[in-house]
């Protein structure tokens, strides 16, 4: 039985869209208990699994195509770095595996790298270089997706089906017995939202979670063919990308959401037919678009105008955007690395933040009040940490 998924998963998945033989495990873990003591779902049921496939890739910190990258290109790279600009921390967490690094949320309230090595969760002071345990490891735990703020911590533990919510100042800890199939936490303030994929019945699209008086609210019901990003979110604003398809040919879809109403306030059709990495910030909704076998554009809706905007900059595998910054994993050499450009008149002008360092920077994101993470590929494995602000 456990094969037959993992065929209909195979072939379930669209050719863009790789996934990792964990995110893979968590799927058929999931399905497999639906499933067992009873007959193959309705077409409906097989629709939401889709739909999460396509989401549930790319939900998680999108740690494979890095590992796979890293192992085969070698990370211990003999490059010696020249002093840093003050303005950039280097952050090294000794003793722990590129995975749970690669994948290491920044808090800048508390100044704390958050990672997992999917048994438990851990905290790193960039300011003390000290370690301590979140929460602690289990054997059989399988910890894959986290958000983290610096007073929420959130985390599915896929073989107990229970989503966990951890206060972190009053460390107060609920557990919610999971019969979703649940993905894509975001959190903004006091307000958690997540993809829920239901059996047959059920609701399959976003929910909104007020982690103070616990009141779970449906935001948006998921009908389309799927996604290849993650929603945003950012100031009260939700955004939920979906692909339809119209006759041979899919288009994406952007619905943005007001949170405190869950009125939906915008809803834009671009001509595209794959979307990555979707980001709110300054008022503007921020995604690289791309259609199967052509390049890949850096475009952002201007909530102020309602048009679509495309940003010259080069080619590149990944993107991170804060304001007016763009930090862009542009080809250097027979690799890649990331660079960071500032947008003006809707192309980039580049700039030397990170040209002390010699070894191969990846994995560019950004804290919502603007500070850049990447990982570097040297032998200390270390991050690097730049508050872009400081640049203006």
């Amino acid at each position: 039985m456990r094969e037959n998924i993992k065929r209909h998963l195979d072939e379930s998945v669209p050719s863009h869209i790789t996934l990792s033989e964990v995110q893979k495990r968590k799927i058929l873990n999931e399905a497999n208990k639906r499933i067992h003591g009873r007959n193959l779902p309705s077409t409906r049921m097989l629709k939401p699994i889709a739909i999460g496939v396509a989401i549930i890739c790319l939900a998680g910190f999108l740690s494979f195509p890095y590992i796979q990258d890293w192992s085969e290109e070698s990370a211990y790279q003999p490059l010696i770095n020249e002093p840093l600009s003050e303005s950039i921390k280097k952050v090294t967490i000794t003793d722990v595996e590129y995975p749970s690094l690669i994948n290491a949320v920044y808090v800048a309230d508390t100044e704390e790298m958050i990672y997992t090595d999917h048994n438990g969760i851990y905290s790193y002071s960039v300011e003390t270089e000290t370690k301590r345990v979140l929460v602690e490891p289990k054997d059989n735990a399988e910890i894959y997706e986290l958000a983290v703020s610096g007073e929420w911590l959130v985390w599915e533990d896929i073989t107990t089906s229970k989503l966990y919510i951890l206060n972190r100042i009053s460390h107060e800890l609920n557990e919610f017995s999971n019969s979703q199939m649940t993905s894509d936490f975001q959190l903004d303030g006091d307000t958690l939202t997540y993809m829920s994929i239901g059996d047959v019945n059920s609701f399959i699209g976003y929910k909104k979670l007020n982690l103070t008086t616990w009141e779970e609210t449906e935001i948006h019901e998921l009908t389309g063919e799927g996604a290849s990003s993650r929603s945003a979110i950012h100031d009260g604003l939700l955004v939920i990308p979906e692909q339809f398809k119209t006759g041979n040919k899919n288009n994406v879809t952007l619905f943005i959401y007001n949170l405190t109403t869950q009125v939906q306030v915008g809803e834009y059709i671009v001509p595209y037919e794959f979307t990555y990495n979707v980001t709110l910030t300054d008022n503007k909704v921020f995604t690289m678009l791309y259609n199967e076998g052509e390049d890949s554009i850096l475009a952002y809706i201007d909530l102020e105008d309602d048009k679509l905007h495309e940003v010259n900059v080069p080619i590149s595998d990944a993107y991170a955007v804060y304001e007016d910054f763009v930090a862009l994993s542009v080809p250097t050499h027979d690799s890649n690395t990331v660079k960071l450009f500032q947008i003006e008149n809707n192309g980039v002008v580049e700039l030397p933040t990170f040209s002390q360092i010699k070894e191969r920077l990846v994995k560019p994101r950004f804290t919502e009040d603007g500070i850049l993470v990447v990982n570097g590929e040297g032998k200390q494995l270390s991050m690097y940490l730049q508050d872009v602000e400081l640049l203006r």
